[in-house]
């Protein structure tokens, strides 16, 4: 009996510690496309600097980490996540990544970029998993 009570205290602090322990948001882009992808960036109010997202190959993912603890200007409090690109004709395009955080929060994102137009146009689809702390 206290066997399985020092396994279930030692796998729950293991959990707890692995929350706690992850900082902002691990982002994962997949091209599911035939082209290379490229001009991507993510952004959020009072980032200190967008982020860019190298080129991308055709069927191959680019994985990052979001950090609004670190990546934040002073005066950040909430925000929403966007992915931008613009299309062949200069027009932006703008896709919601974490519809709303603030500091301290944390979660994942996969952003799959499933096809794109003759206008350069990107068919995205967006899963997001966002926890409080």
């Amino acid at each position: 009996m206290k066997k399985i009570l020092v396994v279930t205290t030692v796998m729950i602090i293991g959990v707890v510690s692995y929350i706690l322990a992850q900082d902002g948001f691990d982002i994962k882009v997949k091209n599911q496309t035939n082209k290379e992808i490229s001009g991507l960036y993510l952004t959020y109010d009072n980032i200190k600097s967008g982020i860019k997202i190298p080129l991308i190959a055709s069927g191959k993912d680019y994985k990052f980490n979001v950090n609004p603890i670190e990546d934040s200007a002073k005066d950040f409090d909430e925000g929403a996540m966007k992915l931008q690109y613009k299309d062949n004709e200069g027009n932006l395009h703008t896709e919601y990544v974490i519809g709303y955080f603030e500091k301290g929060y944390s979660g994942d994102a996969v952003i799959t970029i499933k096809s794109i137009d003759v206008n350069g146009k990107l068919d995205i689809e967006i899963k997001d998993n966002t926890s409080l702390y």
